[in-house]
């Protein structure tokens, strides 16, 4: 009679089977993976905007009239990751425009074609900040104007959606008590630069002086403050090669619940930052309407070199009524617009639909 196995092996020692790591090491490595995903979703902030646009309008010159049309569609990106001390910052909108008639001629005046189609990076940097310092490094903008409704001298690239673009570089700030030191290396077309800038936030004032040298030196001065519920702004720019100044003077304040902006300068015309300056006064409204909308007034006036007769000035004007309403999640904007000028004059109507998310 056969006996069974478990007595065949009666006071045998049984071995425990042999162990391995992989499983643990598995299990450890997915759930590391997991708890990071997690703290990398908790520390993401993500904005999208989806807008549309059109415009229809009409062109009109000494010698003729013709109608205009553009389409523009694209999407804003606004992400940023941090895992402290490190934040990674990216802002992208990419739009691709249409347009025709006499808008077709104007941009192919500037080169553009029709569709056109526009990467829209604005900025992408990774930024280190410990203490009082911080360190950062891609392509990041650098603000220098105090003025609001123009700009006497930037480094950052124009881009043809007339959005602005950081230069790739690396900078680092150290802010001391009411100071913010600030020192920055840049690349531009091939060529590297620096910027150096010291501000003072004062109790009622704020004070900065910068010098930039980039394919030609320039220093400026900035200051903003308070008088009274009214807040005085201004900025002066001196560049070499040749020597030349620039610079802005204005001021902002609240009459009523509608905020208001009046601004003179001496500087290139908005987009064209490459442009020699021109006078121009210019002015903005903005006057809540209900709960969830508001109206806009953006006018200007600028005196400009004769393309006609050389060696003379005209005058150029803009003005754009914009009324806006919407919630969090979707804004609309419709308004009409003239821009007037020695080679004729155009009239618009603007349309834009604007569809907001985040996370």
């Amino acid at each position: 009679m056969t006996r069974p196995a478990a007595a065949r092996h009666a006071g045998a020692v049984e071995r425990p089977a042999p162990r391995t790591l992989g499983v643990p090491l598995l299990s450890v490595a997915l759930s590391a993976a997991l708890t990071l995903a997690g703290a990398a979703w908790a520390q993401m902030r993500v904005r999208v905007e989806v807008p549309f646009g059109a415009s229809v309008g009409i062109a009109s010159s000494a010698s003729a009239t013709a109608a205009e049309a553009s389409l523009v569609a694209g999407v804003a990106i606004d992400a940023e990751l941090r895992f402290d001390p490190v934040t990674a910052t990216l802002r992208l909108q990419p739009s691709l425009t249409a347009f025709d008639g006499a808008a077709a001629v104007q941009a192919a005046r500037a080169g553009r074609t029709s569709p056109s189609w526009e990467p829209g990076l604005r900025e992408a940097y990774l930024l280190v900040r410990e203490g009082p310092v911080d360190f950062s490094a891609g392509y990041r903008r650098l603000a220098l104007e105090t003025a609001r409704l123009s700009v006497p001298f930037q480094v950052d690239r124009d881009l043809a959606d007339g959005g602005r673009q950081g230069l790739p570089g690396a900078r680092a700030s150290v802010y001391v008590g009411p100071l913010r030191v600030r020192g920055a290396l840049l690349e531009r077309s091939g060529s590297l630069g620096a910027a150096f800038s010291v501000r003072a936030d004062l109790t009622s004032a704020q004070l900065e002086g910068h010098l930039v040298y980039l394919d030609h030196l320039a220093l400026g001065v900035g200051a903003s403050g308070t008088a009274g519920t009214t807040v005085v702004y201004g900025e002066g720019w001196l560049l070499a090669e040749p020597w030349r100044g620039r610079g802005a003077l204005g001021a902002s304040g609240y009459l009523g619940d509608a905020l208001w902006t009046a601004e003179a300068a001496f500087a290139p015309p908005a987009g064209a930052a490459t442009a020699p300056a021109v006078p121009q006064l210019l002015g903005q409204l903005s006057v809540p309407v209900g709960d969830d909308g508001s109206l806009e007034l953006v006018a200007g006036v600028s005196l400009v070199d004769s393309l006609l007769a050389p060696g003379t000035s005209r005058l150029a004007g803009l003005a754009a009524l914009t009324w806006t309403a919407g919630d969090p999640d979707v804004r609309f904007e419709l308004g009409p617009s003239l821009r007037t000028g020695e080679l004729g004059t155009h009239y618009a109507v603007n349309v834009r639909l604007t569809a907001v998310t985040g996370f």
